[in-house]
């Protein structure tokens, strides 16, 4: 009996261990491609918010794996759907001895069906374009794709896929919105530069020639919106590089131009804050770049330090004074070329608006823009709060001695620099305009 048991148990034993290797052998004779969907949310920063998404149900992950021949030509598709972050597999049978190109786009849909993306032109690879059909794109539309050359040989090709933005996150934030009258919705807008509806997924395109814009498309250049009583949203965005961006209010079937965000860049891939405060638009223009740098940046604005920081780097030349200025979140020329001031400066000046309100004039001994001698401040808006100045004198580091001086005709109240080296002089005209001359004590 105890024989009888034990052959029973081998035989058991070897059928166990021959399905077992049957089962091995039959993953590694199959090609398998794997795909790293969280890669495309890590790099956009949204892991958590894509995360929270799927699990709503509001949303589904939908991967779709091309693969092209030698030639260019589509031979098989294959998509998958799902719920969670975690890696997929395609296993990919059939495939005669030779060299593929695999294309792997990613994205989401709404679990009502609604879709973002399509391809278009897929059956030939020089031809296939992964395009938006909507805008503005909600984060959770954000879209990626991954290329590979591989050669399949003896049924064996195994591969990770790891797919890459191909597009940026804008996280809008707004406040007092309400502060213009009639507004429903404020909107961050892209110009015709830049605007661009879908990438091209050969492998051999440039940077430049990937990029693509279907020109009789119905969808317009609008990055995101926020109606009132909705102080941010995160969107999806193809704009990139160092592009013209402007801010609409919407007014119900109307518009109003708001302001310019003209010296500003979207990465691709990554992530942008976008802040505007609507309560102080004259004073405070609109913020466009890097998390870190807006904390700061909102840092000063929260506690009422106006965004002029004029360069007081005396004897320096226009040019340093330009780099400088270009440096800066908004600004605008005020003139083209120097102009001379008469008595009490007598220097050549050039300026610039740094807000809707506040300049930076930058005096000079020469016509050519050497020696800077004067820095002037102004405030041409009596709405934005007097206790500003002394916010930005502060800041600075510059302290009230209680002495006037006269300047020309005028007498304003003197401030010195921590060192000594500087002085600032400031007054107050009717109206509740302000200004302030920064020039050295010698």
């Amino acid at each position: 009996m105890r024989k009888r048991v034990y052959i029973t148990m081998m035989v058991t034993i070897l059928m166990l261990t021959f399905i077992s290797c049957s089962k091995d052998n039959e993953i590694q004779n199959q090609d398998t491609i794997r795909v790293n969907i969280a890669a495309l949310y890590d790099e956009l920063g949204i892991r958590d918010e894509m995360t929270q998404a799927l699990a709503s149900g509001n949303y589904l992950l939908t991967d779709t794996l091309l693969v092209y021949d030698a030639s260019g030509s589509l031979v098989k598709k294959l998509g998958s759907e799902s719920h969670s972050l975690e890696p997929l597999t395609f296993n990919v049978k059939g495939l005669a001895n030779g060299s593929y190109t695999l294309v792997l786009w990613q994205t989401a849909r709404s679990a009502s069906g609604n879709r973002s993306w399509k391809l278009f032109g897929e059956e030939q690879l020089s031809t296939a374009i992964l395009g938006e059909t909507s805008a503005p794109l909600s984060y959770a539309f954000s879209a990626g794709y991954a290329l590979a050359t591989v050669a399949a040989k003896g049924g064996k090709l195994v591969q990770t896929l790891t797919p890459m933005a191909i597009g940026s996150i804008v996280d809008m934030r707004v406040n007092n919105l309400t502060a213009m009258h009639d507004a429903t919705a404020l909107s961050l807008w892209g110009t015709h530069s830049g605007y661009y509806t879908g990438i091209r997924l050969a492998p051999n395109l440039n940077a430049d020639a990937r990029w693509y814009t279907d020109h009789d498309t119905t969808f317009l250049g609008r990055i995101a919106q926020l109606p009132v009583g909705q102080a941010s949203g995160m969107f999806f965005t193809l704009y990139h590089g160092n592009i013209p961006l402007e801010l609409w209010a919407d007014k119900g079937d109307d518009e109003e131009y708001v302001t310019d965000i003209s010296h500003s860049s979207l990465p691709v891939g990554g992530q942008s804050i976008c802040y505007f405060d609507m309560g102080r638009r004259s004073w405070q223009p609109p913020f466009l770049g890097a998390a870190d740098a807006f904390t700061a940046w909102k840092a000063d604005r929260d506690t009422n330090i106006p965004v002029t920081d004029p360069l007081l780097q005396w004897g320096c030349s226009f040019k340093d004074v330009q780099n400088y200025v270009f440096g800066k979140m908004w600004y605008w020329p005020g003139n083209d070329e120097l102009e001379y001031w008469e008595d009490p400066f007598k220097s050549w000046h050039g300026w610039w608006w740094v807000s809707k309100s506040l300049t930076e004039q930058y005096l000079f001994e020469t016509k050519d823009g050497q020696n800077l001698r004067y820095v002037v401040c102004y405030c041409w808006d009596e709405t934005v709060p007097a206790q500003t100045r002394d916010n930005l004198l502060q800041h600075q580091g510059f302290q009230a001695t209680g002495n006037t001086v006269q300047l020309g005709s005028e007498n304003l109240n003197q401030y010195l620099s921590a060192d000594g080296a500087t002085e600032a002089l400031t007054s107050f005209f009717d109206g509740g305009y302000w200004i302030i001359v920064y020039r050295p004590v010698n």
